[in-house]
């Protein structure tokens, strides 16, 4: 190979002898040649390329578009089919208690309403137990009211001008749900579950009406927006809005809307678009039927705010895919002049890494998800356990009245249910789902057992020194239907010829082992009295109390010292399986 320098020189030379020049092209002639065909190719190569990660970078766009729209619907059907079940569960409770607010006012008969004061304390009992309830009201055939859970005795008031009662007096619907309205006695807004109640014969006979706070549906609902700018509906099947959340201004107004037109839209599968009228932004809609009420329960997801979303979702490859072009732009003006391969390998173990990393980083997105809907869900079922739980205990105590003599072993059998009820009461409203905080669960028991066995003319106290503990749940059901048995039997037994007394719960950690003690000062007997009919067989209560107790791996004892003392001790920690 001739060195370029020589070759000129040797051109030169023979130019200055008078010799034609070389018609063979040097090697350096022939490099840029070379270089020449090369740059087309790779120029249109680079064009190629780009074009075709912008025709991706498209079809990624819209793939995403659909999926994020699809992602929106399906997510507000879920959160819309969450609102039904709240309100299929709250407003049937309050349905059926009142029908049993009509057995009572069967039971009584108007005189002994208007005379007696038992009606008053019953309902307000019911009022007091449901955050969601303002007040009972009981009115009489021409719309004077009878009984409320407000106050007793009630003061002159009328009904008649309500619409709940003028479509129940002419006949309309058993179960009827008004619209918004402030009270004659108290301006807090709300809105009316109400019952006609009729006479045997069938004639009207009155309402029986529950007053129900819209701002309890709205701190629900707030818990449950996926996003500020969504909006949730609860509506009358004539388009009236009774909750809305978010509600700008006074929440105490009465009208906050009337749009049929969200009612009567078309859908598919329960989903559709429109334009709200109380803000004028387009939604996708998620519209579901609360099954045997008058209701519909609606969840708006705004459709800027899913544009939002997929622009979030877009924009990473937007900002990867620009500077991706122009490096490859880069990357082939490099080649034409450089060594091509080590640039590309570079980048090629550049993308590997980021693409990794992208991995990992989704997967372990995924995994934090799937964790807190784990967490979610429980809680969920937990809560649905209680309210099944509820709804048992209601049906048992109308069966109950229906029955009395079956008062007895309804009682004990109402009490466990309620125990039980507590234990989910208190997962679902701990910050963790596997234990219970004994102290704050022993604390609620003993309020429920005191009030459950309430009688006029006794007073029973219950005192209860508690540690900080918390138990496992495959362990706190058992203890807690043990604590049940014991303090129910002090209190059927202990007192039976006393008008006051003491009940004493406490439970302390004794190195790994857990001791509960439960004493009263009464006079009954060591141990639960054998069950009724001579068979000398020990009670219910006893069999349980022996049979939870091996099921936790512990030991009791009964004695008597001025009272009756019950021990339990058990492992702190549940045996490895």
């Amino acid at each position: 190979m001739t060195p370029v320098g020589l070759d000129h020189d040797a051109r030169a030379a023979r130019a200055g002898a008078g010799l034609p020049d070389d018609p063979l092209p040097t090697p350096a002639t022939s490099g840029r040649h070379s270089r020449q065909a090369v740059s087309p190719a790779v120029v249109a190569l680079l064009v190629v390329a780009i074009a075709l990660t912008a025709a991706l970078l498209g079809i990624a766009a819209h793939q995403y578009r659909k999926q994020v729209m699809e992602e929106a619907e399906s997510r507000s059907v879920a959160i819309a089919r969450v609102l039904e079940e709240h309100a299929a569960r709250t407003l049937g409770i309050h349905a059926a208690s009142l029908l049993r607010v009509e057995w009572m006012v069967d039971d009584l008969g108007w005189n002994r309403v208007d005379d007696s004061p038992l009606l008053f304390e019953r309902l307000k009992a019911m009022s007091g137990s449901a955050p969601e309830v303002q007040s009972y009201w009981i009115t009489d055939e021409t719309g004077r009211v009878r009984a409320s859970s407000y106050e007793w005795p009630i003061r002159p008031l009328s009904a008649a001008d309500r619409e709940y009662f003028q479509v129940h007096r002419l006949g309309g619907d058993r179960i009827h749900i008004g619209t918004r309205l402030t009270g004659k006695i108290l301006p807090e807004a709300f809105f009316t579950l109400s019952r006609r109640m009729t006479y045997a014969n069938g004639t009207f006979q009155g309402v029986a009406q529950v007053s129900l706070l819209p701002s309890y549906f709205a701190d629900f609902y707030r818990s449950v927006l996926h996003d500020s700018h969504d909006v949730i509906l609860l509506m009358r099947e004539d388009g009236t809005v009774l909750v809305r959340e978010p509600l700008d201004g006074d929440r105490n107004t009465v009208d906050i809307g009337h749009y049929p037109n969200l009612i009567a839209a078309a859908d598919d599968n329960g989903v559709f678009r429109a334009v709200t009228p109380f803000d004028g932004v387009e939604r996708v809609m998620a519209r579901r039927k609360v099954p045997d009420l008058p209701i519909y329960v609606l969840y708006g997801t705004d459709l800027r705010s899913i544009e939002a979303a997929w622009r979030d979702r877009v924009q990473p490859y937007v900002l990867f895919a620009a500077p991706a072009a122009a490096l490859l732009i880069l990357l082939g003006l490099i080649a034409l002049r450089r060594s091509r391969q080590a640039v590309e390998a570079q980048e090629a173990l550049h993308r590997a890494n980021e693409a990794l990393e992208d991995r990992i980083a989704e997967r372990t997105r995924h995994l934090d998800q799937a964790l807190t809907d784990k967490e979610v869900l429980l809680r969920d079922i937990h809560h649905r356990v209680k309210n099944n739980l509820q709804v048992i205990l209601s049906l048992l105590e109308l069966q109950a009245q229906r029955a009395p003599e079956l008062e007895g072993p309804f009682s004990e059998a109402l009490s466990r249910i309620n125990t039980m009820g507590l234990i989910h009461e208190q997962i679902y409203r701990s910050t963790g789902v596997s234990v219970v905080r004994l102290d704050e669960f022993i604390e609620a028991l003993a309020g429920h057992l005191r009030s459950f066995h309430r009688r006029p003319g006794r007073d029973i106290a219950i005192q209860h020194r508690v540690e900080p503990l918390s138990l496992d749940l495959n362990r706190v059901v058992p203890f807690a239907l043990i604590l049940n048995e014991v303090v129910s039997n002090a209190f059927k037994h202990a007192f039976a010829d006393r008008a006051s007394g003491t009940v004493t719960i406490a439970l302390i950690e004794e190195g790994s082992v857990l001791h509960l003690t439960v004493q009263d000062d009464g006079t009954g007997s060591a141990e639960p009295i054998p069950a009724a009919g001579g068979t000398g067989r020990p009670s219910m209560g006893m069999d349980l109390i022996r049979a939870f107790t091996r099921q936790i791996r512990g030991d009791y004892r009964f004695t008597r010292d001025g009272g009756t003392r019950f021990d339990l001790t058990f492992p702190k920690d549940a045996d490895p399986e």
